[in-house]
């Protein structure tokens, strides 16, 4: 077990890795565990994945349903229909003010549900004291890719960086609603900083902004392969100077 951990340490952990939320650091994890299952096992040649498979002939079946660590409140929203959560305010919209709501509080995020059980939002849990209300701007962009017009007045504009936040502005209404589902998909995956600072990439680099170049770009900025991509053509400059 021991040698187990230090093998993850080693080849897993090095070099230090970054994510924009804990959720998107465990799928860089999680892809990064896939790779080694995999290879080779150093001592029976076989694909990693193979030797699990066989294991896990001999263990326990897992549940038919998925445990949920979730702890279930009744809560009440203020005047601005925000839900105080261990001290932290959690807002759930103007719809639901002062309203009695149900909220899950979960590891990583909180679940506030409407009378009729539907979810509302799921901002990120805040562990600690936090003086500004906890929204969830992937929920956000989700509202604002239904209705385009309101991205003028969102709150979270400021939030992206200038050459982002240029992209939506100088769109109509129509245009502007797939950019912002395709950084709110991207974001649900790998969280919204590296998806923000990949959309800003893309965009200094002239290319086009869409989906999977926002996708890929974000995949690479959580592995620590770095931002600008591409290939390093100096070597092929060098030729062409000499061809001359």
């Amino acid at each position: 077990m021991e040698n187990a951990v230090g093998f993850a340490g080693r080849n897993l952990m090095v070099p230090m890795p970054s994510a924009g939320s804990f959720r998107a650091s465990a799928r860089v994890r999680l892809d990064a565990c896939e790779r080694v299952a995999g290879s080779d096992h150093y001592r029976h040649d076989v694909p990693v994945i193979e030797l699990f498979e066989a294991e896990k002939d001999h263990m326990l079946p897992l549940p038919g349903v998925r445990f949920d660590p979730c702890d279930w409140r009744s809560v009440k929203t203020d005047k601005t229909g925000a839900a105080t959560i261990d001290a932290n305010r959690y807002p759930a919209g103007p719809k639901w003010r002062s309203m009695r709501l149900q909220a899950g509080a979960r590891v990583f995020e909180i679940e506030p549900r409407g009378p009729d059980g539907e979810t509302i939002t799921t901002p990120e849990r805040i562990w600690g004291h936090s003086a500004e209300p906890q929204a969830d701007p992937a929920s956000l962009l989700a509202i604002i890719a239904r209705k385009p017009r309101i991205w003028g007045e969102s709150p979270i504009g400021n939030d992206f960086p200038e050459t982002v936040r240029a992209l939506p502005d100088r769109m109509d209404a129509r245009t502007r609603s797939d950019p912002l589902d395709d950084i709110r998909a991207v974001a649900a995956d790998c969280g919204l900083a590296a998806t923000v600072k990949a959309v800003e990439t893309v965009t200094n680099a002239g290319r086009t902004v869409d989906r999977a170049a926002i996708g890929t770009c974000a995949k690479r900025i959580l592995e620590g392969a770095g931002t600008e991509g591409g290939q390093d053509l100096k070597r092929y400059d060098k030729y062409m100077k000499e061809a001359e």
